[in-house]
């Protein structure tokens, strides 16, 4: 049985979730590394921007975010760093379990072998609480914080509008 469309439609998000300036203030991401090795991606102290891309191992519009992502560290150059979000990987083998805010926890292998084409130094956290924080309804969505504010909370739309996005909120060309 299907779910009635006005309980779809109760569920829906405006993107971005602001007018004007985003209201979310910047947060430190403490999650796993898809090898389940506990980790820190500083925001709040760091010191430069952090482009935050949430994307999901399972999510076939984030296949090209995951294939640019040396793409997108290249043309960001020291703008920011760049760091893929994907919300918090299974406890336990049951398929089908839902986190809290009623979306699926990721398969942390699906991730790993994703990761592992990553170009050195963009780092990838599993972290369901960012995604909360964050207020990211779901991926691909892009973020980018300093230590000051969120600067933009918005979709990414492909390597290349992402990078855009990011370039222009930076200041760049």
């Amino acid at each position: 049985m299907s779910e009635p469309p006005a309980d779809i439609l109760r569920r829906l998000k405006p993107i971005p979730t602001y007018t004007g300036h985003p209201t979310t203030a910047p947060l430190d991401i403490v999650g796993v590394a898809p090898d389940g090795i506990p980790c820190r991606i500083d925001v709040v102290e760091a010191a430069a921007p952090v482009l935050l891309l949430f994307l999901s191992a399972a999510c076939l519009g984030c296949q090209d975010l995951w294939e640019g992502l040396g793409q997108l560290q290249t043309d960001l150059g020291d703008a920011a760093r760049l760091v893929v979000v994907t919300r918090s990987p299974r406890s336990a083998p049951t398929r089908g379990t839902r986190t809290d805010d009623g979306s699926k926890p990721e398969d942390a292998a699906a991730v790993a072998a994703l990761a592992a084409g990553a170009p050195p130094g963009v780092r990838v956290v599993m972290s369901s609480e960012a995604y909360a924080h964050y207020r990211v309804a779901g991926p691909p969505f892009l973020v980018v914080a300093d230590a000051a504010s969120v600067r933009i909370e918005s979709v990414a739309w492909g390597v290349e509008q992402t990078l855009g996005t990011a370039v222009r909120v930076l200041g760049g060309d």
